[in-house]
Parts: C-alpha cells; structure tokens; sequence
C-alpha cells in the first residue's frame, strides 16, 4: 500500500480522538499483532477464512506423510491453522475488559460446511447470530 501500517493505525488513532469516523480495510497484515482498544475499534469484518496451503517441501512432505497413514491432512493441519487465524482475527476486537464490537464474518462456509461448527465453537464466549 501506500502507507506503511504503523503510519495508517496513527492515522486512524487521530481521526478516532478527533470523534470523526475512521475505516481500515486491511488484509492478513491487521489481523495480527495490531492492538486498537476502546472505540479506536468496533467492528472486525472478515471476508473470507484464510487455509493454508502446503507451498513449501517441509509442509508438502508432512502432507504426503499424512496422507500415507490414512490421516487427514486438512483435518490436521489445515482446519487448526485456519481455526487459530479466525480466533486471533476476532481478537483484534476485544482488547480490555470493557471493550465491546461486532464480528462480521462473511464466508458462508461457517454453516455450509462440516468443519464450521468446529471453528465457531473454538471462538471465545462471543454471542454468534447466524444470519
């Protein structure tokens, strides 16, 4: 992008203490490792749950291993990986105690797949509305 992440976040913090409306359209990049509290965030929009995909030799090798024992791969690596990116996306949100937002996650196959149920139990204590 244009702007580097520190500088955006700056960026955003002012506006918010400036009580004027701030939106940050962010990728992998925000879902980690940024910490806005209080009403510096209030809402996490998730387009898409994000598997992993086995690109290098040592995670294809562990695939192929996998597969040789009759395990399942995704069930394994794939759906943990994804269910633990899911938890620290959502954790963006609630930073403190008396932080409070909304978790908009828009990938229908939280309830059109089998392994849905699972990554919405993994989820803190949220209220889930399916919709």
């Amino acid at each position: 992008g244009e702007f580097s992440k520190k500088r955006i976040l700056e960026k955003h913090k002012n506006l918010r203490k400036q009580n004027q409306g701030s939106v940050i359209f962010g990728l992998d990049s925000f879902a980690e490792g940024v910490d806005l509290k209080g009403d510096n965030l209030t809402h996490v929009v998730i387009v898409k749950l994000r598997f992993s995909v086995p690109n290098s030799p040592i995670e294809k090798t562990t695939q192929d291993y996998l597969q040789s024992q009759n395990r399942n791969p995704f069930m394994e690596i794939s759906l943990p990986d994804a269910s633990l990116r899911l938890i620290q996306a959502c954790g963006r949100l609630i930073r403190t105690e008396t932080d409070t937002g909304k978790i908009t996650i828009f990938d229908n196959r939280l309830t059109t797949k089998f392994y849905g149920k699972q990554l919405l139990n993994a989820l803190p204590g949220y209220n889930i509305v399916v919709e």
